[in-house]
């Protein structure tokens, strides 16, 4: 069987990858892909083949003449664009929403309002179109808010806010200098919450649902707490689309997963399939905060997997992934009995760092960062630990350079939290970003505390 998954990033790789590992699969292509491909084990022996294709008829064409079997779509840009509705119309067998449901994750209001109206728990919020009425809520309501772009976002679009200033700075922000472009036409101003965060998974295929019985722990900010320097330096601890993650998260239970799943699931498939008349084929990811009082809360519902979080539920998961989707685009997932194993995963990511720019300086991801900078030391990778490419690029004299701000994953496992943590800070710890503009110097940075906070 032929598998082609759609997207460029690491979670896209995984994707690619976790196919890749099913006895029923004997090609993979990976479109547009990203050259890192070419760097892996199934890359080198064709098991996985980039195809440098992103437009949506072309794809279809592409699958057509060569008879792929399945398409997964990994990333919400595409299915927002309508690149299930192309496959679909092409007879072509995919995985992922149509692009009218894809408002569940794309229109942050659509959703609140719906999880407010079926009794899902969720922080209280304002919507707004105006800044200045945002201005005013926020100078009187009293307590910290969050302030989110009610669009697409590359996993950016929220700002959390100490005190009133940050909260008036981020509106200005979002909806006056328009830092993540139509998107924050309208802000959602919600109440901040405290406590741990949770990334839970549910495959939907138009009848079931399957949520999965294990979730991760996500880290959003852009530095370590205690990295106060460089937090000065950058102007702040922005949230990032994520800098690293580990499974099982530290409170998974039987008894918070089931509750997860009648409070929160549960309802709102029940609202998507009956009330909306979804025949919704793909996954939902439920972004959750439990507080110290056991309280759970939904801060967002997303149209597919979790990045980072997918790297290491993948690893986790024994179920046949191809197994799963045919059983999803089937209407087969009841039928599908999920398997764990007993090994723990964290997933490190390399970032661009600061780097010498021709003029100045870059300050780095999530700021503005550099490109084009060789990446060395990917041989020296210790057997077992695997490395999902993002924002890479090839280069004909330095080879593998970074062209993105999330540059690569680090995944490892262990039989604990500890040894699976251990491994993956001394394989980072080889690779390097070598800033031409800087005497070589090493631009690449990465948290130091995934696995313990």
């Amino acid at each position: 069987m032929k598998v082609l998954v759609y997207g460029s990033g690491g979670r896209d790789h995984c994707l690619a990858d976790k196919y890749g590992d099913s006895p029923h699969v004997d090609k993979v292509y990976f479109a547009p892909g990203n050259p890192g491909i070419l760097y892996t084990p199934k890359g080198k022996r064709g098991l996985i083949e980039r195809v440098p294709i992103r437009d949506f008829n072309e794809i279809a064409k592409f699958c057509k003449e060569n008879r792929v079997d399945l398409v997964d779509v990994g990333s919400e840009n595409p299915l927002e664009e309508g690149l299930i509705d192309v496959l679909e119309a092409n007879g072509i067998r995919a995985i992922g929403p149509r692009r009218e449901y894809v408002k569940i994750e794309s229109d942050r209001a659509f959703t609140d309002d719906m999880l407010f109206r079926i009794g899902v728990p969720k922080p209280q919020y304002r919507v707004f179109r105006d800044p200045d009425k945002a201005k005013e809520y926020v100078k009187n309501i009293g307590y910290q808010v969050v302030v989110k772009a009610n669009g697409l976002a590359a996993g950016k679009g929220v700002i959390v806010c100490d005190d009133v200033d940050d909260a008036i700075d981020a509106i200005d922000r979002i909806m006056v200098k328009k830092i993540f472009g139509s998107s924050g036409e309208r802000i959602v101003i919600e109440e901040r919450k405290y406590g741990t965060e949770i990334s839970f998974f549910a495959y939907l295929d138009g009848r079931h649902v399957m949520p999965l019985k294990m979730f991760a722990q996500d880290y959003k900010p852009a530095f370590d707490p205690d990295d106060t320097e460089e937090i000065e330096r950058f102007g702040g601890n922005l949230n990032t689309g994520g800098t690293g993650c580990y499974c099982p998260h530290r409170l998974v239970s039987p008894w918070l997963i089931n509750r997860i799943i009648k409070e929160i699931v549960n309802p709102t498939v029940n609202e998507i399939y009956n009330t909306f008349g979804w025949e919704y084929r793909g996954v939902l990811y439920f972004g959750l905060n439990l507080d110290p009082y056991n309280h759970l809360d939904v801060f967002e519902i997303n149209v597919r997997h979790g990045d980072p979080e997918w790297e290491v539920i993948s690893r986790k998961l024994s179920t046949d992934l191809f197994e799963i989707s045919m059983a999803v685009c089937e209407g087969r997932l009841d039928n599908i009995r999920q398997v764990w194993n007993d090994r723990y995963y964290v997933d490190l990511i390399a970032m661009e760092g600061r780097s010498k720019a021709q003029r100045g300086w870059n300050k780095g991801y999530p700021g503005r960062y550099g490109k084009g900078h060789k990446i060395e030391g990917l041989n020296q990778i210790e057997r077992g630990v695997v490395i999902y490419f993002a924002g890479v690029d090839e280069d004909h004299q330095k080879g593998l350079i970074t062209f993105g701000g999330r540059v690569l994953h680090v995944v490892s496992g262990g039989k604990s939290l500890e040894e699976a943590r251990e491994r993956a800070y001394r394989n980072i710890s080889k690779i390097r970003f070598l800033d031409h503009n800087n005497n070589n110097q090493n631009c690449m940075r990465y948290r130091k505390t995934i696995g313990f906070l």
